[in-house]
């Protein structure tokens, strides 16, 4: 048990960091948390794969101007309240987190609640994300 505490702690932190660097539009950072090939849905029409860096950021363009958020007027503010994130363990080398999160425009009025599925795998013992759902 100590051993699935100790990789839930690594992809927890993992996640934080994806959503530092998402948050703050850190591209770059983003890009070395995932392991290559990785598969994305979010918002998009169609499960999407990326296979290097520079496929992944192209990517995020896409993402998050398909986001509910998206839509708004630039003088808008929003913000993103993560509620709960749960752990589960597949496999000996995967997780997946499932997080549920909600936006809000100024004065906390909702825009969107909804949930996202991330896959964490373990590679070359190192564990890194490889799809966002």
């Amino acid at each position: 048990m100590d051993n699935v505490n100790s990789e839930i702690k690594i992809i927890e932190e993992l996640h934080k960091c994806y959503y530092g660097f998402l948050s703050k539009n850190q591209m770059d950072d983003l890009s070395d948390l995932f392991h290559y090939p990785s598969a994305f849905k979010g918002f998009l029409d169609k499960i999407e794969l990326v296979n290097d860096k520079e496929e992944l950021k192209n990517l995020y363009i896409k993402l998050i101007s398909k986001s509910p958020k998206a839509d708004l007027d630039a003088n808008v503010t929003t913000s993103t309240e993560l509620k709960k994130s749960i752990p589960y363990k597949l496999r000996d080398d995967s997780y997946i987190i499932v997080m549920e999160y909600s936006q809000y425009k100024e004065g906390k009025k909702d825009l969107f609640t909804g949930r996202a599925t991330y896959l964490f795998t373990k590679k070359d013992n190192t564990w890194k994300i490889s799809g966002v759902f």
